[in-house]
């Protein structure tokens, strides 16, 4: 399969956060092989790596940016926790857990 095709196939994902998991799964392939293709996808233009900033009361993103950011913020608020009146919003970034994942270039 082309990796024209395979993108066409990654389209159905959400195309805002396509994780290797979701790609390893729709297209039935290894982890290796489906980090690879969404790294070619990288190189080519199609994709940009992103991280996320893992929000610990919700478990959700707080906030992403390109993988290559060499200086994140350090504090992240939360607008959903915020919102919500917990206690704790505001959070370091050096404590927070990330995730890696893709973002399809428009």
């Amino acid at each position: 399969m082309s990796l024209t095709k395979y993108l066409q196939v990654i389209k159905g994902i959400d195309p805002g956060k396509i994780e290797v998991e979701n790609v390893r799964s729709i297209l039935n392939t290894s982890r290796f092989n489906a980090k690879l293709i969404c790294e070619l996808a990288v190189q080519d233009g199609l994709f940009e790596k992103r991280i996320g900033f893992i929000c610990p009361n919700e478990g959700k993103i707080i906030e992403d940016f390109d993988y290559n950011t060499v200086d994140f913020p350090e504090t992240l608020t939360c607008n959903t926790c915020e919102n919500d009146d917990q206690e704790q919003f505001a959070f370091k970034t050096s404590e927070l857990r990330t995730v890696e994942f893709y973002r399809l270039i428009n």
